[in-house]
């Protein structure tokens, strides 16, 4: 029993391994879910596929495991770190540090003060660059072991349940769901059809997919495989097993990244990066928005469990550059892109920017850079790929001044509060605090390198061309503000005993009690349209529009085309067997311009927009009537309205009868 204690502390903690597992098996289901859809194969043969694989993954697994266990061999001596600091004068080290300081905190006042974005960009980059200099000639401290042991690793587990307890508990329905669910609801009815092949939404055949990336996502399709194994419904496995098992590793994946970065406190750390998570509701677009209250969506999953990994594995890497660490650094970023897409260019950013942080400027450092580097290139040919696809789909931007897209992005993501601040100043001179060491140069390394990569302000217009997309904010998932901030509010234990300890329980409280408006279970952190609340698991729905449209998808027959308000109409495509909406949502329907004519998109939009009681043009009612031949419209959802009667008796000349009587809605159906 004695060696066996000893390979368990030797190794990875169960939580280590856990995350290594999760990684491997969806890079695993991804590759499976990319190979399939290029073959044009159906669910079934996706699940099959995936089956075959992970079975002669786990036989090769325990051949490797006996083969090694049979030779006896002692472990190999762990790699050094690349190329040790050179020795240079303590003063310029400190004077590097403290210009970079003065800097930043410089920028950060005049930029609070009201001015522009272009100063707080150069003062933060020239302030971090002047710190990463000073890192890589400091003599690093001998890092202490990562604590280990079964309290920590109960502690993690339990910080693990309780992120699980609040993802569902906490109910803020997204209307991203519309399409993301609708992907695995069309495979489930349908599983030896075509994945991701085309248009679900609409009905209208030979329409492809709004946008061609998404033929990359897998996420999607592995509530599908768990629907058609159990017979659930596809949205009960999004909504509590999906946001379930995601919210259990978010913490995990944290602290995995957190063992490297802050050995001696790593546990603490972890918990402040969940408190942030739970306290900052802010902005709609903020990072905890995207965080336990979306947890079923990919998007979360890919920054908050995935995107922590790959930095964690390539720090892993950067220091022992073996095949286990390359083959766990390739595997985290293809598990991310299959969560979603903007993992295109998050997941290579993180790596990269990961790797950058951890060596040193050295040939064996640069050798050990570019050995990384190769761990992306699935991801970027990925990208290569789908991007002649995207040019046609990315509309034209015009040309703004300099910075003008990088405030928007900010105020979008950061907001204007005191939040806001303390997160540039994480970003900025975070670092100050942070201890010396590769936890410093990473709080260093990694904001520099988005910044001069991805947030260069004089480039905005060419990455949200060539990279994001129209959504230039998601730039700044690249940053990890969350994790910055973490390492901020742990920074007092580097005091020793109690006294640090007192001092990290006061920063973790003064930051949930002052410095976020209101946290992300709080009723004004409501999304557009939709509101919340916090109750137990269930459906992430809102309780009307979701029960209309239950109502309207039973009054028709399976594959019937309905008109419906569009607070309505987002959701009948969630169910099973649905009926087809005219317009699902107008950002869905404009993408089919050219496919369906703008006369065809305009009369869909007018007609949805009547029955939701709007006139948005003079002769709607005419078009409605109109709408209702030509589109063959088999059921409406009325919003009761002052066009009510007129939309009435429009319907009663079409041969409608009112099936269902509302307090404000109210359903017809041709008879």
């Amino acid at each position: 029993m004695l060696p066996a204690k000893a390979s368990t502390r030797d190794g990875p903690a169960p939580s280590e391994r856990l995350c290594d597992l999760a990684c491997a098996a969806f890079a695993s289901w991804t590759l499976a879910s990319h190979a399939t859809v290029a073959a044009g194969g159906s669910l079934r043969g996706l699940v099959a596929l995936f089956a075959a694989a992970a079975a002669a993954l786990v036989l090769l697994a325990a051949r490797a495991r006996r083969r090694a266990g049979a030779r006896a061999a002692p472990p190999p001596p762990a790699a050094p770190a690349p190329a040790p600091a050179p020795r240079a004068a303590p003063g310029l080290v400190r004077g590097l540090e403290l210009a970079g300081a003065a800097l930043a905190l410089a920028a950060l006042a005049h930029f609070l003060a009201g001015g522009g974005v272009l100063g707080l960009w150069w003062g933060a980059a020239l302030a971090l660059a002047a710190a990463l200099a000073a890192g890589w000639l400091r003599e690093d401290p001998a890092p202490p072991p990562a604590r280990r042991g079964r309290g920590p690793e109960l502690a993690l587990f339990g910080l693990s349940l309780l992120c699980l307890g609040a993802t569902l508990a906490i109910h803020r329905p997204d209307i991203d769901d519309a399409f993301y669910v609708n992907l695995a609801v069309a495979a489930v009815d349908q599983p030896g059809q075509p994945l991701l092949a085309a248009d679900t939404l609409h009905g209208v055949p030979g329409l492809p997919l709004h946008l061609p990336v998404y033929q990359l996502h897998s996420w999607e399709l592995a509530p599908a495989a768990l629907s058609l194994a159990t017979g659930l419904p596809v949205i009960a496995c999004f909504h509590l097993l999906a946001a379930g098992l995601g919210a259990f590793l978010v913490p995990l994946a944290a602290a995995h990244l957190l063992r490297r970065l802050l050995p001696g406190a790593w546990l603490f750390a972890t918990a402040a990066f969940v408190l942030v998570l739970l306290a900052a509701g802010e902005t709609h677009r903020s990072y905890a928005n995207f965080a336990f209250p979306r947890m079923w969506q990919g998007k979360a999953v890919a920054l908050f469990v995935f995107l922590p990994l790959v930095q964690s594995y390539a720090l892993d890497f950067a220091r022992c550059p073996r095949a286990r660490a390359f083959a766990l650094l390739a595997a985290a970023q293809i598990a991310a892109l299959g969560a979603s897409s903007s993992a295109l260019w998050v997941a290579p950013a993180g790596a990269l920017a990961a790797l950058a942080s951890a060596l040193r400027p050295s040939r064996e450092g640069l050798r050990r850079g570019a050995l990384g580097a190769l761990a992306s290139l699935y991801v970027l040919a990925a990208g290569v790929l789908v991007r002649g696809q995207m040019a046609s789909h990315a509309p034209a931007r015009p040309a703004g001044p300099p910075g003008a897209l990088l405030a928007e992005a900010g105020s979008e993501v950061l907001g204007t509060s005191r939040l806001a601040a303390l997160s540039l100043f994480a970003l900025a001179a975070g670092w100050a605090v942070v201890p010396p060491g590769l936890a410093r140069r990473f709080a260093c390394g990694v904001p520099l390198a988005v910044l001069v990569v991805l947030l260069d302000p004089y480039t905005g217009e060419w990455v949200s061309a060539n990279l994001t997309g129209p959504s230039y904010w998601r730039a700044l998932w690249a940053l990890p503000v969350p994790l910055l901030l973490a390492l901020l509010l742990a920074a007092p234990l580097r005091w020793p005993g109690a006294p640090g300890l007192a001092a990290g329980l006061a920063a973790c409280a003064g930051f949930a009690l002052w410095v976020p408006r209101y946290p992300v279970f709080d009723p004004r952190n409501a999304g557009p349209q939709v509101g919340i609340r916090v109750g137990r698991p269930s459906l992430k729905v809102p309780e009307v529009p979701y029960g209309w449209a239950r109502a309207l998808n039973e009054s028709v027959e399976p594959g019937a085309a309905v008109v419906a308000p569009y607070w309505v109409s987002r959701w009948v495509p969630t169910f099973h067997h649905h009926a087809h909406p005219l317009e699902v949502r107008l950002s869905y329907l404009l993408s089919y311009r050219e496919e369906l004519g703008p006369e065809d998109v305009e009369d869909r939009h007018v007609m949805s927009a009547y029955a939701a009681g709007a006139l948005l043009e003079p002769d709607a009612p005419e078009r409605f009537r109109r709408g209702l031949e030509r589109y063959r419209v088999r059921g409406v959802c009325l919003a009761i309205s002052d066009l009510s009667d007129e939309a009435r008796a429009i319907l009663r000349g079409a041969g409608f009868e009112r099936r269902i009587q509302g307090v404000d809605h109210e359903i017809w159906v041709r008879s």
